[in-house]
């Protein structure tokens, strides 16, 4: 799959993200959000996304995977691969909050909540290779076949991926509004569900 898209595949860096789900929005520049990070490196790469918008009829697969949990279309919603390369990592982050995710901001009056509506989805489309991980909380994820789905309360809870293995790691990425049925899906889930599609 990546062979035929390769050209579509786009670099995302940690301070050039949009945060176009969020409820809280990043500083002009990122700059207030990179003075938290300055042992760091805020323009690293995440990894790299291709939004296939108009490739559906090319990955059908992929299409019924995000078919599947029936999103309300009505709302805005982002489907894309996410290839995350080795050495490429997500540091330590809410999604609903751009920068450092401490504690005095998620408590801050300032602090936006993202609509209980919204969630988003991770599914990962290839075995778990050693050196790979996702963490949510203070719980580690490794050990995933390919298809294991991971949803989480992605307003609040702060999570980090890295890819320390000598593989890619692809995922497919789905945020958007929840349906009925999306919530029925994901509320009646648990580690030992298998859909199949």
């Amino acid at each position: 799959m990546r062979g035929d898209f390769l050209e579509q595949f786009t670099n995302k860096a940690y301070n050039k993200q949009r945060y176009g789900h969020a409820a809280n929005e990043p500083s002009k520049g990122h700059v207030e959000e990179d003075k938290l990070n300055p042992a760091g490196q805020p323009n690293a790469t995440m990894f790299t996304a291709f939004t296939f918008n108009g490739y559906e009829d090319k990955l059908p697969k992929i299409q019924a995977m995000t078919d599947f949990f029936k999103f309300n279309l009505e709302e805005k919603f982002t489907k894309k691969l996410d290839d995350q390369m080795p050495n490429d990592q997500l540091m330590w982050h809410i999604d609903n909050l751009p920068g450092q995710p401490t504690k005095e901001l998620v408590y801050s009056k300032e602090f936006k909540y993202q609509t209980p509506d919204k969630l988003r989805i991770l599914i990962m489309l290839e075995d778990h290779e050693p050196g790979q991980i996702a963490q949510f909380g203070n719980i580690v994820y490794t050990q995933w076949k390919a298809g294991t789905i991971f949803t989480w309360d992605w307003s609040t809870l702060p999570h980090v991926t890295w890819n320390g293995s000598w593989y890619k790691r692809m995922a497919l990425q789905l945020t958007g509004s929840g349906s009925e049925e999306t919530w029925s899906i994901v509320n009646a889930g648990n580690t030992d569900t298998k859909y199949s599609i």
